[in-house]
């Protein structure tokens, strides 16, 4: 596997108010799969070599990013480091906010970064491509979910998806509330979505494939050579 390169000579980057904050989420318990997501492994570009991980896999392509201006770990309370790996751009560990679950990495980085979009990825959603990415970074929703059918919102994932600050206060109402689910608002009356086909950048089935069982897993490794 050949990762992206963030920039052609590794500079750094600006990082005005107006560049987007990549997200990864990757302080789930992974029950179903009975070990943690984030530190498997991905095949390398030699036959039988290791590749990243995938939460240096999905750090690697937020970064790639042109509008991501630093990149922050949702880690939960996983005790996880940032990847030593050298990117062109800040990319940092933070805490949760409220609630738990995906809501509680997401708040977390708002809360951390107020009044910033937040480019939200999943670490095990490991076929997003950064050109999927860049659409979603470029939107100008308050949430634009990638989705497998656009037409749909039970197709559209809120775990890979631009988050804006009306969509994060929503959020944090609902889950204020005692809801911790990310879904619903994507059919959220008082927000603008726009989700983004993942089938533009190939099988829409494949591009959001979500890693949640060994059988996830071994057809990612297959994929993502």
């Amino acid at each position: 596997m050949k990762p992206p390169r963030p920039d052609a000579e590794g500079a750094k980057r600006a990082q005005p108010s107006s560049l987007v904050v990549g997200v990864v989420l990757a302080g789930g318990r992974s029950t179903r799969l009975g070990r943690r997501k984030a530190g498997l492994r991905l095949p390398g570009l030699e036959p039988d070599s290791a590749g990243p991980t995938l939460l240096a896999w999905a750090v690697t392509r937020l970064a790639a990013v042109d509008r991501v201006g630093e990149v922050v770990i949702a880690a939960g309370n996983a005790g996880m480091e940032a990847p030593s790996a050298d990117y062109s751009i800040p990319v940092s560990v933070g805490t949760d906010g409220s609630g738990s679950g995906p809501a509680a990495g997401v708040l977390g980085a708002a809360r951390a970064r107020p009044a910033r979009n937040l480019l939200v990825l999943a670490c095990d959603l490991p076929l997003v491509p950064v050109d999927l990415l860049s659409d979603l970074a470029a939107s100008g929703a308050d949430l634009a979910p990638a989705a497998t059918d656009p037409g749909d919102p039970r197709s559209m994932n809120p775990t890979c998806a631009l988050w804006t600050p009306p969509a994060l206060e929503r959020l944090a109402a609902r889950v204020e509330e005692g809801d911790n689910r990310l879904y619903p608002l994507t059919r959220c009356a008082g927000l603008r979505v726009e989700p983004v086909h993942a089938g533009r950048f190939g099988d829409p089935e494949d591009v959001l494939l979500n890693v949640n069982t060994a059988a996830d897993w071994e057809r990612a490794r297959r994929l993502v050579v």
